[in-house]
């Protein structure tokens, strides 16, 4: 009897493990509709970065006197796991559950319906290239240099206002009969015509110049009235400003190229010797603007060894109740807030910190 039961026991035990291997084989192989976002490389702007083989300066700079510079200026970045094409499995987000650097969220946050790993990579890259631009203008500007722009069209929406009115490679001259400054002036008198009236806009085409007239509109879930076009922004920069960076795409680096070049073009030591880390967007006027994935990116830069912490104002509302690793965090709005909270730690005083969100809210 003894044996019997001991037998029985021994059958349900092996049929219990049984079932577990066969669930655990199941999640491991069974696509699940979601992506985990966890912190990716982090790169020091200010270094070298190996390029077959050979260290290449992250920034090079020609046609301008450069200085030496020490410390470093961290770029920060986050990878997502689970794409359209090689989705996550049920049983790989199981350590992310358990780690506070990594967040599970739908698919659909990263790759919206129809959007492919390769449509978003590509994305990402001229989201990238167009801030690198947009950086190397506004650290020239914070440092009095004339830089130059020629605003284009790129694209426009189908169904859209501009639709039949601008075409793909029309050079924009001036709205309302004022020349056109720049990309943010051009917003702004966009914003200011306001919706259902229509502006009139300047351009020149395949080299006629002519008008058109637009009229703006607000697209569903906005709040500004827009033209439906794609703004292309051509810089005449005083030097040749060239980025090296494979694998890595989007616009939240933008802050940090810029503060790269004006350290690299201005004599002293700016950084004195600190790490610092940062995210945001920046426009060629030195406006910084939020970014996503800013949790990770802190535990990124927790894990770099961070002395300062750099993120936009606009990302206060997400910053964790729990700082990793008790970061010093500096929220700023344009690139003179960001050198001035990184010339205030390189000189060891104490930045405004997160209680500028708390005054922002």
């Amino acid at each position: 009897m003894r044996d019997e039961a001991a037998e029985r026991r021994r059958s349900r035990v092996l049929g219990g493990v049984a079932i577990a291997a066969c669930a655990v084989l199941l999640a491991s192989v069974i696509p699940s509709p979601y992506s985990i976002e966890r912190p990716g490389p982090v790169v020091d702007t200010l270094g070298d970065v190996m390029i077959e083989d050979e260290a290449t300066p992250v920034i090079k700079i020609s046609g301008a006197e450069t200085h030496p510079t020490d410390g470093a200026l961290n770029l920060l970045t986050v990878s997502i796991t689970g794409s359209p094409e090689d989705p996550a499995s049920w049983l790989s987000l199981v350590p992310a559950v358990f780690d506070p650097s990594q967040r599970i969220a739908p698919r659909t946050d990263f790759y919206p319906e129809g959007v492919s790993d390769e449509d978003r990579e590509a994305q990402n890259t001229v989201l990238m290239d167009a801030s690198q631009t947009q950086a190397a203008a506004a650290a020239f500007r914070a440092l009095g240099k004339p830089v130059g722009v020629e605003l284009g069209i790129g694209g426009v929406s189908e169904g859209g206002p501009s639709e039949g009115e601008l075409e793909p490679g029309d050079r924009i001259l001036s709205v309302a009969g004022d020349p056109v400054a720049d990309f943010s002036d051009l917003r702004e008198r966009i914003v200011a015509a306001g919706a259902g009236d229509a502006v009139a806009i300047g351009i020149e085409r395949d080299g006629e110049r002519r008008t058109v007239d637009v009229v703006p509109r607000i697209p569903e879930g906005g709040d500004e009235p827009m033209i439906g076009a794609v703004i292309t922004s051509d810089y005449d920069l005083p030097a040749d400003v060239e980025f090296t960076l494979s694998q890595i795409g989007g616009p939240s680096a933008g802050m940090i190229f810029a503060i790269g070049v004006y350290d690299l073009l201005t004599p002293g030591d700016l950084l004195g010797g600190l790490s610092v880390s940062g995210t945001g967007t920046i426009t060629d006027a030195g406006e910084v603007g939020a970014i996503g994935g800013l949790e990770q990116k802190l535990w990124a830069a927790s894990r770099a060894g961070t002395d300062l912490m750099l993120i936009p104002v606009d990302n206060c509302a997400d910053l964790p109740d729990r700082i990793p690793g008790g970061l010093d965090i500096a929220p700023v709005s344009t690139l003179d807030e960001a050198l001035a909270a990184v010339e205030a730690a390189a000189s060891g005083r104490r930045p405004v910190g997160v209680e500028r969100c708390d005054a922002a809210a």
